[in-house]
């Protein structure tokens, strides 16, 4: 198991650009209280203006603090907003209080603080805050005398219905844009989440900022665990090299389809492909960087299986000339060395030496014979075949052939009644039954049992075939199917290469691997018929 991400170097920083907008909207209120400030020293007593300006001042620290929460990317949870909104608009209250009321120059500081609850915490928010800026100037409309306000009632009135309304429309409005970009941000997350590749956004210091659920499946984390943490620990190299994500901002050069081995938290390792795309503001100054990467361990595979069948379609070739070019000279010489043998008699040594040029001349045509069936292309007559029926017909030719030995040896069918039709050459279908059912006899010299299991999924099915043989090394499996590639002490080590050429011309595939329990099981599957 790989060790899980370290603690986070810094929390996400999800539509930082957006809310520091909105935040920096809500500051241009702030500065304007210093200058409320400075005329209130001019034009209130002493102790008022003192006890204002240490409410200023604690209003500007706790701005200074969310300011700077917001630009480090630290996380803004609403009720520390919602604390700050207060605050804010306790300040606002308090000036336009002190500096006439309705009549106060400072009263559209209420819209900013409206404005910023509602592009902060929407539209019900704004609205709660354009309610109690309305009681607000409804309470001072109704402190100082009429004539204090240099305003008639009507004008009063007038005034007060105005900024109500302005205070309402700022919350509607806010709250309009709060629900868009909510859209919006929810939008760009479902096409992310639903897209195959990982997607991993990260800043042009390489913390990751986004993620999308693909990034979790395929790197094996949490939902969002990787959002805070540098790009170095959550696509993790597997030789310990620079994360490319990082090369790439360093180097300031995008990557395209670069391959390379990552590990997984769950300490797999996987072939992955990487294309990163830098991310710059109008100036060109690089702001960030996004990393689309995809798993690309089975697309190997199938790339290694298409280079081996080129390697052997080379190897079929030669061998095909080769065969034709030997076989009649051995012919030749085998019919020339028994004809030698019938005229010497019954001398010894001549009957000795004859029998070693016949069969050796024998073994080499079982070799080129090898050779010409593996060399030969597969020419597949497909017809319905029932897989259970063929199985049960190759598991008793095994029962009559090695009968012999008594029970030494068994054979086991198991095999669902489900429908179990494939398309394929019968002939040739059961040529590759008989050789793996013959090859797993072979492996157990003293006897033991094949079991023959046939399962169906959806578009394919399985045989599977298991003996309780020795098994085979990890280091052979990727060899078995190669021609003249052998762990036996006889034989040609065709067979195994004629089977997989067998089942790679009907479109299936043939994979080996060793038992836990022992032995040896070797795979078919084959496309299966719909119905």
């Amino acid at each position: 198991m790989i060790q899980p991400l370290p603690e986070q170097r810094r929390p996400g920083r999800e539509d930082v650009d957006v809310r520091w907008w909105a935040v920096g909207v809500a500051r241009i209120a702030v500065l304007a209280l210093a200058v409320a400030g400075v005329y209130l020293l001019e034009h209130a007593d002493s102790s008022t203006a003192h006890f204002l300006l240490a409410f200023y001042a604690f209003g500007l620290a706790a701005s200074g603090y969310l300011l700077v929460r917001i630009r480090r990317a630290f996380p803004v949870p609403p009720p520390l907003i919602w604390a700050q909104v207060l605050v804010d608009f306790a300040v606002v209250a308090a000036t336009v209080s002190f500096t006439g009321g309705p009549g106060s120059v400072f009263t559209f500081l209420f819209v900013a603080v409206i404005l910023e609850a509602g592009l902060y915490l929407g539209v019900k928010s704004g609205f709660v805050l354009a309610a109690l800026a309305t009681v607000a100037m409804a309470i001072q409309a109704g402190i100082p005398p009429v004539e204090d306000t240099g305003l008639s009632n009507m004008g009063l009135a007038y005034n007060f219905l105005v900024q109500c309304l302005a205070f309402f429309l700022t919350a509607s409005m806010s709250g309009f844009w709060n629900m868009r970009l909510h859209r919006m941000q929810q939008f760009q997350r479902e096409i992310l989440d639903n897209m195959n590749n990982g997607f991993l956004i990260a800043d042009k210091e390489g913390i990751v900022v986004a993620q999308n659920r693909a990034a979790d499946t395929l790197l094996e984390i949490p939902k969002g665990s990787a959002i805070g943490h540098s790009v170095q620990d959550v696509l993790r190299v597997d030789s310990g090299e620079e994360c490319p994500v990082l090369t790439a901002v360093r180097s300031e050069r995008d990557f395209t389809s670069y391959e390379f081995h990552a590990r997984t938290f769950s300490g797999a390792k996987k072939l992955m492909g990487l294309t990163t795309s830098r991310i710059s503001d109008s100036r060109g100054q690089l702001t960030g960087i996004i990393a689309s990467f995809s798993d690309l361990t089975e697309m190997a595979e199938m790339r290694k299986e298409l280079q081996k069948q080129d390697r052997l379609a080379v190897v079929g070739e030669l061998a095909a000339g080769l065969a034709h070019e030997i076989r009649n000279p051995v012919a030749a010489i085998r019919g020339a060395v028994d004809e030698l043998r019938s005229q010497v008699g019954e001398e010894p040594m001549a009957d000795k030496l004859t029998s070693i040029a016949i069969r050796e001349s024998d073994h080499l045509d079982e070799i080129l014979r090898g050779f010409l069936d593996f060399a030969r292309e597969p020419k597949v007559q497909r017809e319905p075949i029932d897989v259970r029926a063929l199985a049960e017909e190759v598991r008793m030719d095994c029962e009559r052939r090695f009968g012999e030995n008594g029970t030494a040896y068994r054979f086991d069918l198991h095999a669902p009644d489900d429908n179990l039709m494939i398309l394929a050459d019968r002939t040739q279908l059961k040529q590759v039954f008989q050789n793996i059912v013959h090859n797993g006899v072979e492996a157990m010299d003293n006897g033991g049992r094949v079991n023959v299991s046939v399962a169906r999924n959806e578009s394919s099915i399985e045989i599977r075939f298991d003996d309780e043989g020795p098994g085979i090394e990890p280091d052979m499996v990727a060899r078995i199917f190669e021609p003249f590639y052998t762990t036996k002490d006889t034989g040609v080590g065709m067979g195994l290469a004629v089977c997989h050429r067998i089942i790679t011309a009907h479109d299936g595939t043939i994979r080996v691997s060793s038992r836990e329990s022992g032995g040896t099981s070797l795979s078919v599957r084959l496309p299966a018929v719909r119905g």
